[in-house]
């Protein structure tokens, strides 16, 4: 797994000037906004490792250990579905048709919009669980 995030942060990374230089002054792609809204909730993935790491430790010393475990059972799920959703994703899509403008299929073009509802969906998660996780912690 660990494997397939690095895999395919690289390739985000490595991929990212092409698309952008293709496409400089047109609207972006569905392609585009759906690896957008990926980057968006990649961004929010340290802090759901940080905040794991504060509730173990809140765990750890507290006589009320199961409202921190519930809180980092949540924040690893939310972690877990991004993972899945990056590793289906990748089963779907070629590194060309995601990064470098390929042209979809019918069916892909389908498959696309079926993945912009689920990234919008597990961006939801990873904001609920970290907000969860504040709570839980007593912070903003």
């Amino acid at each position: 797994m660990k494997n397939l995030f690095l895999l395919l942060t690289t390739v985000l990374v490595l991929g990212t000037p092409s698309v952008s230089a293709q496409n400089d002054a047109a609207e972006p792609t569905k392609m585009e906004e759906v690896m957008e809204s990926h980057d968006r909730v990649m961004d929010k993935m340290p802090m759901v490792s940080k905040l794991i790491s504060k509730l173990q430790t809140k765990a750890n010393a507290s006589y009320e250990k199961t409202k921190y475990e519930n809180a980092i059972a949540d924040l690893k799920n939310a972690n877990k579905s991004m993972m899945t959703w990056m590793e289906n994703f990748g089963k779907r899509f070629t590194a060309d048709e995601m990064f470098k403008g390929k042209k979809l299929s019918a069916q892909k073009k389908k498959w696309l919009l079926e993945e912009e509802k689920k990234v919008a969906l597990l961006d939801e998660e990873i904001d609920l669980s970290i907000a969860q996780a504040k709570t839980t912690l007593g912070i903003e």
